[in-house]
């Protein structure tokens, strides 16, 4: 049987406010391998949620923990899941396990950072990533500027591998006629993702005379939660905000058919192809989003994309597309822009085709 050593942040011990888009795509890469009957040997990255010290020391096992897998599994290739911050050179050091023992390696870049990281790096961490990028047999990038970076860079060329979903998925959008206008965010409701932002854009709309909700669905922390209920209360819009908590991805499902709006103001620093986005626009949501990650490439549609993040920008660009009526229009360009590249019939197809050689030789 076909073998790999998958190392990746799988959500295991982690809290559910802090489970993101990370492990949620990592855990699709792994069911795209094991469905085409390749075997999969998890070794879970490392989380700091579970406590400074348990980190370092799972940190220091991993590697011996990985060379006993590389010892047990000849034949196996080695998956490495890269975040190349302050990381770099440990996954380095796992990648470099790997050569010495005679394995190929797939490094997989992800998060949204990996270009600034290297232009403001250190002479010694640029060589770190420049190692990462093109030793590997395979580098797998979640967005295209990636791949263009690496190639304008040094003339290679490595894969294309964005996040993507079920094919079941995407559905058609019945919120054309419904009123009032339903604004939506769904996934982890933290400071980075400006959620103030979006509860502050609702009172902007409604202010303009515009009948509109929102419903905000995702694990959050007591702390944050009662800050965002203080400028609900300060804008007066506590009958036309609901907070879900966490959800079923079936739920959320339902929820994104009769929305209208996909609100997503992020500056998370580490932002990179954000599955929420996908599947918003995969039920025909229209995205109003900053440009964090690979947002605007995702989207396709620069006008649906804000550059200066505050509140009255991102109103004001429902307003304009409420009162010219062209909801409909761009509903039907996100929807078919995830139809014809985000969904799992292509991408997995992809994947195992970039992968498949490795296991020929």
């Amino acid at each position: 049987m076909k073998q790999l050593i998958f190392y990746a942040p799988l959500g295991k011990g982690v809290p559910a406010e802090k489970i993101g888009g990370a492990e949620a795509g990592c855990l699709k890469t792994k069911q795209i391998y094991e469905n085409a009957g390749i075997q999969v040997i998890p070794l879970s990255k490392p989380a700091i949620s579970r406590g400074k010290i348990r980190f370092i020391i799972e940190m220091f096992i991993l590697p011996i923990k990985l060379s006993f897998l590389l010892l047990k599994y000849p034949k196996a290739v080695l998956h490495i899941v890269g975040f190349y911050t302050k990381i770099a050179k440990y996954e380095w050091l796992l990648m470099q396990i790997g050569k010495h023992m005679g394995h190929k390696i797939i490094y997989e870049l992800r998060n949204g950072s990996m270009i600034r990281t290297y232009q403001e790096g250190t002479k010694s961490y640029k060589k770190t990533l420049k190692d990462l990028l093109l030793k590997p047999e395979i580098v797998l990038c979640q967005g295209l500027e990636y791949v263009d970076f690496i190639y304008k860079k040094w003339k290679v060329k490595r894969s294309y591998y964005p996040n993507y979903i079920m094919d079941s998925f995407l559905s058609e959008n019945y919120s054309a006629n419904l009123s009032p206008v339903r604004l939506i965010y769904f996934g982890r409701v933290t400071k980075s993702k400006n959620i103030d932002i979006i509860i502050k854009t609702l009172s902007l709309i409604r202010q303009a005379g515009i009948n509109a909700v929102l419903e905000i669905i995702g694990g959050y922390n007591e702390q944050y939660k009662l800050l965002l209920d203080n400028i609900i209360r300060e804008e007066d819009i506590s009958n036309y905000v609901t907070f879900y908590g966490r959800k079923p991805f079936s739920y959320i499902a339902k929820r994104l058919q009769c929305s209208h709006y996909f609100v997503f103001p992020s500056q998370e620093k580490q932002e990179g192809h954000s599955n929420s986005l996908t599947e918003a626009m995969g039920c025909g949501v229209v995205p109003i989003v900053s440009d964090a990650g690979f947002n605007e490439s995702i989207c396709g549609i620069s006008d649906l994309v804000i550059k200066t993040i505050n509140a009255n920008n991102f109103a004001n660009k429902i307003i304009d597309i409420e009162k010219k009526n062209l909801w409909k229009s761009y509903s039907e360009q996100v929807f078919q822009r995830v139809k014809e590249n985000y969904t799992q019939k292509i991408v997995s197809k992809k994947l195992i085709e970039y992968v498949e050689p490795l296991f020929e030789s």
